[in-house]
């Protein structure tokens, strides 16, 4: 008896539990609050899965998206390679309005995008945890 209980003291020490997120959890000064939402996003990655696209054709599988929020108020997007000849386009600042459907709250945004006199976008999407849905339209 006292066998078993030892043993299955020593084996729930030993138990490990893994937590991912998009993005890294490991901050390099100090403490660094960060979203479960954080991260780079890429059409590859079912852990971090970017499904964007542009005028309705899917993006490169070359695209990745850097998403942030601090409060879940606000985001910020920094899109690699998902416009052509743009290598990275910035979007400072969004506000994400939560939205419950059935059991799931996904954070929604729009919003509108002038880079220069040849790129300007709008933009429309929802982040879940592990997904980032965006559709681009051309203007």
């Amino acid at each position: 008896m006292r066998l078993k209980l030892v043993m299955a003291l020593l084996a729930l020490g030993m138990a490990t539990v893994t937590f991912t997120s998009c993005g890294d959890d490991t901050p390099d000064n100090g403490l660094e609050l960060t979203s479960y939402l954080d991260g780079n996003y890429t059409p590859t990655d079912d852990t971090c899965l970017l499904s964007a696209t542009i005028n309705g054709e899917k993006v490169s599988e070359k695209a990745s998206v850097t998403f942030q929020t601090k409060n879940l108020q606000t985001g910020y997007m920094v899109l690699n390679n998902v416009f052509e000849g743009y290598s990275s386009v910035e979007i400072k600042e969004f506000t994400l309005v939560q939205e419950t459907e059935g059991e799931s709250v996904r954070l929604t945004f729009t919003g509108t995008q002038q880079i220069d006199k040849t790129l300007r976008f709008s933009y429309s999407g929802y982040v879940v945890y592990g997904k980032l849905y965006i559709e681009f339209n051309m203007e």
